[in-house]
């Protein structure tokens, strides 16, 4: 179907020039067959006013006062003389010799006025006639040979329109029928995806009840203080239980996910200590940070107080400063920072790390997506910690941007308004 699509913008572009061609051609024929047709009547013209101006002769014998006009036909002969010469000096050219001859006979032979420069006149005349027919006949020429160019090029162009029409119908055709296969995939492709979230947000929704029962009968058997365990078995149970609390935030962060996009979140809003939010968070990642021998830094800036869900911006704070943490390499800096900016409180994130390249930041708050870079270096993750981060920062009403290359580190920048909520 590309391939046809491809031959088929081909066909209606060269076709589209051969319509333009051929139109201009044609008009440009019609345009040159009019100008010889015009040609035509001026030279038809001087034939008319030299003829014209030999009648004075015998005008004269008859009436005295027809020799006071001769100046006006004298002159309508020049100025029709002038027209031809004005469109077409070539033509002029041949005609001059032939046409002074007789203007410089006839004043001769009106102002002497004997037989024999009369009869000059009359010989000048008809020399002059036979040169102007000579040009009517080449200008008629010229006309049957024009005329039926411009006719076989308009209706070329004609043609090559019906063609340019009917590629067009086809072309459509082709298009309609890739975009009814484009929606259908699209069509297929939403409602795959929208089983897949129904049936995480199901087997989350059933794992979460036996997970809770294992939880609490392992919070029973590490309490029961009575019991006698081997080092060993101690080992098992805190393994065991390490997992299952894994497996429970796992749980708990596909059920945020379904609930992120089905609706938005629900928050417990209430007066949030900023201030106080990223000091726990920083203290919280800074055992990470030190394995890692990570710089971790932080900066005030922002108002001590905001409206907010403290649980979700505390986790909004984990998963970013985590994140940084998680894919900057060993003695790399991770700076938190906050500030307010026109009434707003920003919250940035900065990593020394590798950079995310431009492809995977299209595509970094979509559920389960990991970069490159993470799949290539094994990082440990689900893809769904900047999701989560993107459905609270939304249930805020903010707005959140990642800068970054590769190479380069990464800054997260988070934009919150500070009641609106």
């Amino acid at each position: 179907m590309r391939h046809k699509q491809t031959l088929g913008y081909v066909l209606v572009a060269l076709t589209l020039v051969i319509v333009v061609t051929s139109a201009v051609l044609g008009g440009w024929q019609l345009h040159h067959a009019a100008d010889i047709e015009r040609q035509t009547l001026r030279t038809q013209q001087l034939g008319s006013a030299a003829f014209q101006l030999e009648t004075f002769f015998s005008g004269a014998q008859a009436d005295p006062n027809a020799a006071a006009e001769r100046p006006e036909a004298r002159a309508n002969v020049d100025a029709a003389f002038r027209g031809v010469e004005r469109h077409d000096s070539a033509e002029a050219a041949r005609i001059r010799p032939s046409y002074l001859a007789y203007v410089q006979a006839s004043d001769r032979a009106f102002a002497g006025g004997n037989a024999d420069q009369r009869q000059e006149v009359g010989q000048r005349l008809e020399r002059l006639e036979s040169v102007i027919d000579v040009e009517v006949a080449r200008k008629a020429h010229a006309t049957r040979v024009t005329n039926p160019r411009a006719r076989l090029a308009l209706i070329f162009a004609a043609a090559a329109a019906a063609l340019l029409i009917a590629l067009l119908i086809w072309q459509f055709e082709m298009q309609r029928r890739a975009g009814r296969i484009d929606r259908d995939n699209a069509e297929e492709a939403r409602e795959l995806m929208r089983l897949r979230d129904e049936f995480v947000a199901t087997v989350s929704h059933e794992l979460r009840t036996p997970l809770t029962s294992i939880m609490g009968y392992l919070e029973l058997i590490s309490d029961d203080s009575f019991a006698a365990r081997t080092p060993e078995q101690e080992t098992f149970l805190g393994v065991v239980q390490r997992n299952a609390e894994r497996l429970m935030r796992l749980v708990s962060d596909l059920l945020l996910v379904a609930e992120a996009k089905n609706r938005e979140l629900d928050l417990d809003v209430h007066d949030v200590d900023l201030q106080r939010l990223v000091t726990e968070c920083v203290e919280a990642a800074k055992p990470a940070a030190d394995a890692k021998q990570i710089e971790l830094t932080v900066r005030y800036g922002a108002p001590a107080a905001l409206r907010g869900d403290p649980l979700r911006l505390a986790q909004l704070m984990d998963n970013l400063v985590s994140n940084a943490i998680k894919f900057t390499p060993d003695g790399g800096r991770v700076s938190v920072s906050t500030a307010s900016r026109n009434g707003h409180t920003v919250l940035e994130v900065t990593d020394s790390g590798a950079g995310i390249s431009d492809a995977d930041q299209t595509q970094l708050f979509n559920p389960f997506f990991r970069t490159h870079s993470a799949t290539a270096q094994a990082i440990p993750g689900t893809g769904l910690g900047l999701t989560i981060t993107k459905a609270i920062v939304d249930a805020h009403k903010g707005t959140i941007d990642v800068r970054s290359a590769v190479g380069y580190g990464t800054t997260f920048n988070v934009v919150l308004p500070r009641d609106s909520v």
